[in-house]
């Protein structure tokens, strides 16, 4: 009863930690961000005004406030208006809606990633073709993608062997194409595939090696339960590393493809210095992060026991 109790501390204990951590991060990452944003050249008042007006739209607009004040309002949920993106529309609304539809195209990738990565690592094959694609930058693999299908595609219907599609031209013509086009550079591009895959892959080949499992071999038990409990924690941490790469390609593959989810709106936010906007949307992104970081860590906490101990 005694080893059940101190384990269970434990284990709290490092859930505490881990909560900690994240709240820290979170609050971290507010603040740099803050500051990145009020030391870029600019405002949001050159935009709209003169210096005439300045002092008055100031104190409206809230940018006389302290940064630990803009801070505490932002941890609060106070995520106040839109300044010049969309004038005096609440900023949670915005960043819900536009949230809603980037989680449609993260959500797939994250999947489509995570089987072509199990899919490769599980077959033990080198599958260079894949790698030199996923080492490509995002931007470029968009690029490239949309020319190369507006090209072709083209050339075919001049040629008068099909007629024409109905998402041509990318990406000007709103179609499921374009949203499946950003699902699969998000999940193949920039290292996602490359790095997901070696990770998986190196946790498969120390667990193929491991004493345990030769002994399980030998008394002819079962091997795939033993091998898929022991590579689920890895595969927490890398599906976690993920979000982190997918999350910023956001801002990229919805520029380029002229998606209008929460990476598009981080961009015009930054450009038009919407400060509000800026931070709810910074504050989404660093949930997401650090949020699937933490609970990873907590999930091998339950998993492992002996990480209770170390961690």
């Amino acid at each position: 009863m005694g080893n059940v109790a101190a384990s269970t501390l434990r284990l709290l204990a490092a859930i505490l930690r881990h909560l900690l951590w994240f709240v820290g991060l979170v609050v971290g990452v507010l603040v740099l961000v803050q500051v990145l944003l009020w030391a870029a050249p600019g405002d949001p008042v050159a935009l709209v005004g003169g210096e005439d007006i300045r002092a008055g739209l100031e104190a409206e607009w809230g940018l006389d406030q302290t940064l630990w004040t803009r801070t505490g309002h932002l941890l609060t949920g106070d995520l106040g208006s839109s300044l010049t993106v969309r004038p005096g529309a609440p900023v949670l609304g915005l960043i819900t809606d536009s949230a809603r539809r980037s989680l449609r195209l993260l959500a797939p990738a994250l999947l489509l990633s995570l089987g072509l990565s199990t899919v490769i690592a599980w077959s033990g094959r080198r599958w260079r073709l894949a790698h030199a694609v996923s080492v490509a930058p995002i931007f470029l693999l968009a690029h490239l993608a949309v020319f190369s299908l507006n090209e072709s595609t083209f050339a075919l219907y001049q040629a008068g062997h099909i007629t024409r599609p109905a998402w041509f031209a990318l990406p000007l013509v709103d179609s499921p194409m374009r949203s499946a086009l950003a699902i699969t550079i998000l999940a193949v591009g920039s290292g996602a595939l490359s790095s997901m895959s070696g990770e998986l892959s190196a946790a498969m080949q120390r667990i193929q090696e491991s004493p345990w499992l030769e002994a399980a071999r030998t008394r002819g038990t079962p091997l795939y339960p033993h091998i898929l409990g022991n590579l689920l924690p890895p595969l927490l941490v890398s599906l976690a590393s993920q979000v982190a790469f997918l999350t910023g390609g956001l801002v990229i593959v919805e520029k380029v493809l002229l998606l209008n989810g929460a990476g598009a709106l981080m961009w015009e936010a930054a450009l038009q210095r919407d400060y509000p906007l800026s931070m709810g949307l910074a504050l989404l992104a660093a949930v997401a992060v650090c949020g699937a970081r933490m609970l990873a860590d907590v999930a091998r906490l339950l998993i492992d026991p002996r990480l209770r101990i170390t961690r």
